[in-house]
């Protein structure tokens, strides 16, 4: 499969003050043809790893289309990032691209969004069902499909038979939501797959992962045969308490995202196979994706789906999607 992306931009500086630029690029003769136009994108957790790739590919495919874009903060907060989004129409810009920071605080956002009239495209994280089907296009990930994906690869390392614990992701979002929907879509399917333990991570963090992977061994112990983490991180932070258990290599597990730190695991043997998500796929298919709108390929209410690539990455396949996660 060919590649999509090809360049990384790093050395980014994050402020985080609300509605204050973090990243502004332009760009000259683009594929927008005609006069620069302006886009303005509110990243729900620009403080996350994640967002850093996704920001840099953004900013280069804006400007290879020239466009102004301008990235700020949302702060993990929908309040916030409404009142970015009711800045940005009052100070006319010609598109909007919306990571959302929560699926409820979205609904709000996106009628918002709607009766404004720009053109707009939502990424990463999918709104809340009651405004889903009414927004104009949304590029990312199907969540649910990795999910499935990870469900599938413990199904086949575990033979069908053996004891699970999950750590499921920062409660509420649409990731571990609905990773952890499609992991259980195929594992339920299997009786012999018992699940001892599912927990969420606030905040995607490693080191709260760390702390409940603690509590698992203390809890279960020689009983765990599988680990699923929702996020390479969240695997990080685990490998760390099942290492000072001594477990490395008999708790097998398989996690998402198949960035640098997936790869890392995978090529030490710690980690059998993570989902791709690649930032800079999807920092690439948003600007592309608020582009079609603008250019009237995609119309409001059309509510299409760009989606992300999601192969499940391991030893066999890592040259062909490293560098593809962050």
């Amino acid at each position: 499969m060919k590649k999509r992306i090809g360049i990384l931009l790093t050395g980014i500086a994050l402020l985080a003050l609300t509605g204050v630029p973090l990243f502004a690029a332009g760009g000259q003769g683009g594929k927008t043809g005609g006069a620069q136009k302006r886009v303005f994108f509110t990243n729900a957790f620009n403080t996350a790893p994640f967002c850093a790739p996704l920001n840099a590919q953004a900013l280069q495919t804006a400007k290879e289309n020239n466009i102004d874009l301008t990235i700020v903060d949302g702060q993990a907060s929908a309040s916030v990032q409404l009142d970015q989004i009711k800045n940005a129409i009052s100070q006319k810009y010609d598109g909007i691209i919306y990571f959302p920071a929560d699926k409820e605080g979205s609904i709000t956002i996106v009628k918002t969004l709607n009766e404004s009239g720009i053109p707009y495209a939502v990424i990463d994280s999918m709104v809340d069902d009651s405004v889903m089907p009414t927004i104009t296009v949304f590029a990312g990930p199907d969540n649910v499909h990795m999910g499935e994906v990870a469900g599938q690869a413990c199904v086949d390392q575990l033979g069908g038979k053996g004891n699970v614990v999950i750590l499921e992701g920062a409660p509420g979002t649409d990731p571990a939501t609905n990773r952890q929907k499609g992991f259980l879509n195929i594992v339920s399917k299997h009786p012999n797959i018992k699940i001892l333990a599912s927990q969420n991570v606030d905040g995607w963090d490693p080191a709260k992962a760390m702390t409940i992977m603690q509590d698992y061994i203390t809890r279960f112990g020689n009983q765990i045969d599988f680990l699923f983490a929702a996020d390479d991180g969240l695997f990080q932070g685990a490998q760390q308490a099942i290492a000072q258990a001594g477990l490395t290599g008999k708790i097998k597990a398989v996690s998402t995202g198949a960035n640098n730190v997936g790869c890392a695991a995978i090529d030490a043997g710690q980690l059998y196979g993570s989902v791709l998500h690649s930032a800079k796929e999807e920092g690439q298919l948003g600007v592309e994706a608020v582009i079609k709108v603008m250019n009237g390929e995609i119309k409001p209410g059309d509510n299409k789906w760009l989606k992300c690539s999601s192969p499940l990455v391991t030893k066999e396949n890592i040259e062909q999607w490293r560098g593809w996660g962050w």
